[in-house]
Parts: structure tokens; C-alpha cells; sequence
């Protein structure tokens, strides 16, 4: 990490909270199975990662759905219920949370 730089504090969050997660699955894993992955075992390998990829692809879709609905319903009110200015602040910030420029 010498090549570190102020600046980098999201790649660092990032690396942080990819090793907090890792380290969570293997004791899962190690809780689970009594052992950590052998990549000697049986199982095959690639079959399992793709598995692995498509419920990711399953979870990823589920949340942009659920976010897709929430934030319809966050319209819903704010077009009844808030004052226009607070409104289209409120937009705004929607729009950036969809990626919409």
C-alpha cells in the first residue's frame, strides 16, 4: 500500500470492507462446514462460482426494484404533501440517486 495517496480514503474504505466481508463468510464457512475452503475438495469450482454470480445477479436485481418502488413512493407523497420547493429539492436529490443527471 506505498502507493498510497491522500486522496485514495474510498479505495482504502473499500479494501477495509472487502476484508470485513471475507472475513465474515469464512467464519460462516468455518461455523458451517467445520473447515475453511479446500480448493482441493470435490466440489467444482467454477460451477459453484457461477451459481454464486447468478443469485448475485438475483440479489442485485431485487434491490433496484425495491429502490425503483421506494423511490415512487417518495414522489408519490412529496408531490401531494410537501411544499414545491422542498419538492423539487427532494427530486433532485432522487434523480442522483437513479443516476439521472
Amino acid at each position: 500500500m506505498s502507493n498510497l495517496k491522500i486522496g485514495d480514503e474510498n479505495f482504502i474504505k473499500s479494501v477495509i470492507e472487502f476484508i470485513n466481508v471475507a472475513s465474515h463468510q469464512e467464519s460462516k464457512g468455518m461455523e458451517k462446514y467445520g473447515q475453511g475452503l479446500d480448493p482441493l475438495d470435490d466440489y467444482d469450482w467454477l460451477s459453484m462460482a457461477v451459481e454464486e454470480q447468478v443469485d448475485g445477479y438475483k440479489y442485485l436485481h431485487a434491490e433496484m426494484i425495491k429502490r425503483a418502488h421506494i423511490v415512487n413512493e417518495i414522489r408519490k407523497v412529496i408531490e401531494n404533501d410537501v411544499h414545491p420547493s422542498v419538492g423539487d429539492k427532494v427530486n433532485d436529490l432522487l434523480n442522483k440517486l437513479e443516476g439521472q443527471k
